[in-house]
């Protein structure tokens, strides 16, 4: 497969400068296939808000702040979807 990038930092550096070009960007199938599921594996992330409700011992129904910071934590480490 003759690629122009070596990882997903450059792919995503393409993609990007590409689009704040108004140019189009074309995938391979191989790099779509790649790209769709990097983005099917980001939708499936947790919010944070989903994280503290796991986390709170006392069923809040608001998260306190001791599991929205822990909640916080986790998911500056995993990444999250935006609520």
């Amino acid at each position: 497969m003759d690629r122009r990038w070596s990882n997903e930092e450059d792919l995503a550096a393409l993609i990007l400068v590409r689009a704040h070009e108004k140019r189009q960007v074309v995938l391979s199938p191989d790099t779509a296939l790649f790209v769709g599921l990097k983005l099917m594996a980001a939708a499936k992330k947790p919010t944070t808000a989903e994280v503290a409700r796991l986390l709170c011992d006392f069923k809040c129904e608001k998260a306190c702040y001791a599991c929205q910071g822990r909640a916080n934590a986790i998911v500056r480490v995993y990444g999250h979807r935006v609520g």
